[in-house]
C-alpha cells in the first residue's frame, strides 16, 4: 500500500469502530456516501499509480485515453475527498481558498478533458497539442474570447501527481486527527466510570442463592434473581451510552442475547413456582454463570479501551 492507501485504511478502521459506526449507520445516505467516497479515493489512487506504471506512449498508441483517464482520476479523487468530509463532518472544502493546487488541477481537467470546446459562456476554448501527448507531459493551448489572448502551457504530469498526493495526504491526515480527537473526547466522558464496577461484589453470592432455589426452595430466590436482572439492565444502559446500539457490538451482543434468554427462562420458572428440583433450570444456571464470566471479561476489555 502507498501512503494514501494507508491513510484510507486507517480511516476505515476509525469509521468501523462501533461508537462511530452506530451514528453513521443511522443515516443510510450518509453511510453510503462515506463508503463510496473511501472506495473512490482508493480506486483513483490505483488508477493514478497505474498511469505512471505504463510504458511510454504517444497520441497514436492510446495517449489520449490514458491522459483523459489520469485527469479524470485526479478530479474524481478530489470529489471523493469532499464527500468524505461531508459525510463525516457535514463540511465541504473550498478548493480555491483552502487548496489552490487542487483547484488548479480541477481547472486543468476542465480545460483539457472536461469542457475544452466551451468553457463558461463562450469564455474560452482549449486545444490539446497532439504531438505533445506523452506519459510525462502535454501542451495545452487556450484561447480567451474576451481578450483574444492565446496562452500555451506545458503540463508536467509528475508535478501534477506530486501536488495532488501532497494535498490529499494533508486532507486525510486532518480527517484522521479530527476523528481521533472526537473518539478521545468521547472516551474521556467514561474513563473514570468503569463498567465492571456495575457488577456488585455480592453478584456471585446472588447466583449461588438462585441455585439454592433449585435444591431446597430457598425463600429469597426472587430477591437475588431480581438483583441479577437489574445488574444486567444497568450494564446494558451503560454500554448504550458508550456505543449506541448494543447490536453494533457483535460479540458482546451475542453474550447479552444469551443471558437475556436464560433470565427469561428462569423468570418463567420462578413465576410458575417451578424452580425447585428443576434440573433444566440447573443447566441454564450453569450456562448463565459461564456467560456472566464472558461478560465480565468483555467489560474489562472495554474499560481498558476507554482508559487508553
Amino acid at each position: 500500500m502507498d501512503a494514501v492507501d494507508q491513510k484510507i485504511s486507517e480511516i476505515r478502521n476509525l469509521v468501523n469502530h462501533p461508537w462511530r459506526q452506530n451514528t453513521l449507520l443511522s443515516n443510510t445516505s450518509v453511510w453510503n456516501k462515506l463508503c463510496a467516497s473511501m472506495d473512490v479515493i482508493a480506486d483513483t489512487q490505483m488508477a493514478i499509480r497505474s498511469f505512471f506504471n505504463l510504458p511510454p506512449f504517444s497520441a497514436e498508441t492510446g495517449g489520449y485515453l490514458y491522459l483523459y483517464g489520469l485527469l479524470q482520476a485526479l478530479f474524481l479523487q478530489q470529489d471523493a475527498l469532499n464527500h468524505l468530509s461531508e459525510a463525516l463532518f457535514n463540511k465541504l472544502y473550498k478548493w480555491d481558498n483552502q487548496y489552490p493546487d487542487l483547484y488548479a488541477i480541477r481547472n486543468l481537467r476542465n480545460d483539457t478533458t472536461g469542457h475544452p470546446t466551451k468553457r463558461g459562456n463562450d469564455e474560452s476554448f482549449h486545444f490539446l497539442a497532439r504531438y505533445s501527448v506523452s506519459k510525462g507531459s502535454f501542451r495545452l493551448m487556450s484561447h480567451f474570447a474576451k481578450t483574444n489572448e492565446r496562452i500555451f502551457k506545458d503540463i508536467d504530469l509528475s508535478d501534477l501527481r506530486s501536488k495532488q498526493e501532497e494535498n490529499v495526504l494533508r486532507i486525510l491526515d486532518d480527517v484522521i486527527l479530527v476523528m481521533k480527537y472526537e473518539w478521545s473526547k468521547h472516551k474521556n466522558e467514561f474513563m473514570s466510570n468503569k463498567l465492571v464496577n456495575f457488577i456488585p461484589e455480592t453478584f456471585s453470592y446472588s447466583i449461588s442463592k438462585i441455585y439454592e432455589g433449585i435444591y431446597n426452595d430457598y425463600p429469597l430466590v426472587n430477591v437475588n434473581f431480581n438483583m441479577v436482572k437489574e445488574t444486567i439492565s444497568k450494564i446494558k444502559l451503560e454500554l448504550e451510552k458508550r456505543y449506541g446500539k448494543l447490536s453494533n457490538l457483535s460479540g458482546l451482543w451475542d453474550v447479552l442475547r444469551r443471558i437475556d434468554f436464560i433470565l427469561a427462562k428462569l423468570e418463567h420458572w420462578l413465576q410458575s413456582a417451578n424452580l425447585k428440583d428443576n434440573y433444566d433450570a440447573e443447566v441454564f444456571l450453569d450456562s448463565l454463570s459461564d456467560r456472566l464470566k464472558e461478560l465480565k471479561e468483555m467489560l474489562e476489555e472495554i474499560d481498558r479501551e476507554f482508559s487508553e
